[in-house]
């Protein structure tokens, strides 16, 4: 089971440093296995948006960038297919170290002068996707570091839990479980009931009700499945050990991180009977 010591923060706070955290969690039986720390080397790293893009001489890829970061603008010499006006994303500074020991110095490319790098999320040790740079909300603030913003410097734990610590396969029950051992208020999510508007219901039949005593669905309409998920959900989940996928399955897949409830999305124009439990 891996966790994000910063999402189970949202739940229990404040969590211990991490050398008392791990064997206190070992001590109670949940042994840490591993961990890693997410958000080191971006010190440098700050949230900028690209005012405007010129095709750099002699060159049909790489991009002459202009690019805001609040207290001043840069230029930078960019080869993304997806720099674009307007994109948000995540400049790297003169001086910058990368978490890989890449060192940001200004350079002179195809004559133009580049003062900075415009980075892809494995380049940020933010996860594998290294085909164009990292695209950030509209919303972000101009000149924010990367680490104080979106990613918050985190440690990402492995447990290895034995077949009786079910209770500790989620965020919330980790949290209950770090909440008692250091006498700490423990924050549960309320979650109200959503009246059903759809009238059209599936037939669930339970083959095994000693093994399965309770199916629930719900049959949901008018939702784009096509729609990326926001980054903070992706990065939770990546966090937790889990790819992106798509918005249904990302919201159960981070409900059961989160809850430690399984869920599963299915295409009800594919299903022509009911479902049947076994």
């Amino acid at each position: 089971m891996k966790f994000s010591k910063a999402w189970l923060e949202e739940w229990v706070s404040p969590v211990p440093e991490n050398e008392e955290f791990f064997h206190q969690l070992t001590m109670a039986g949940l042994e840490v296995d591993g961990y890693e720390q997410v958000g080191d080397g971006l010190t440098g790293v700050v949230i900028a948006e690209i005012q405007s893009i010129a095709l750099v001489p002699d060159s049909n890829h790489l991009n002459e960038c202009k690019v805001s970061y609040g207290e001043g603008s840069v230029t930078v010499v960019c080869g993304a297919a997806n720099a674009r006006v307007g994109l948000k994303t995540a400049l790297a500074v003169v001086g910058t170290e990368l978490k890989d020991g890449l060192k940001i110095e200004k350079t002179k490319i195809r004559g133009v002068d580049s003062e900075g790098m415009l980075c892809s999320q494995k380049e940020l040790g933010l996860g594998d996707d290294n085909e164009g740079i990292l695209e950030l909300p509209d919303s972000s603030t101009l000149g924010e570091s990367v680490t104080h913003s979106l990613f918050t410097r985190d440690t990402i734990v492995d447990l290895d839990l034995t077949p009786n610590r079910g209770d500790c396969l989620s965020i919330q029950g980790i949290a209950r479980e770090v909440a008692v051992l250091n006498q700490l208020e423990f924050t549960k999510v309320e979650i109200p009931s959503v009246d059903a508007p759809i009238p059209d219901t599936l037939p669930v039949k339970l083959d095994s009700p000693e093994d399965c005593p309770l199916y629930v669905g719900r049959v949901i309409k008018g939702i784009k499945p096509g729609v990326e998920s926001p980054l903070w959900i992706k990065e939770k989940l990546r966090r937790c050990g889990l790819r992106s996928i798509d918005a249904v399955v990302d919201i159960t897949n981070y409900v059961m991180l989160e809850l430690g409830q399984p869920m599963h999305a299915f295409d009800l124009g594919a299903l022509s009977a009911e479902v049947v439990v076994r």
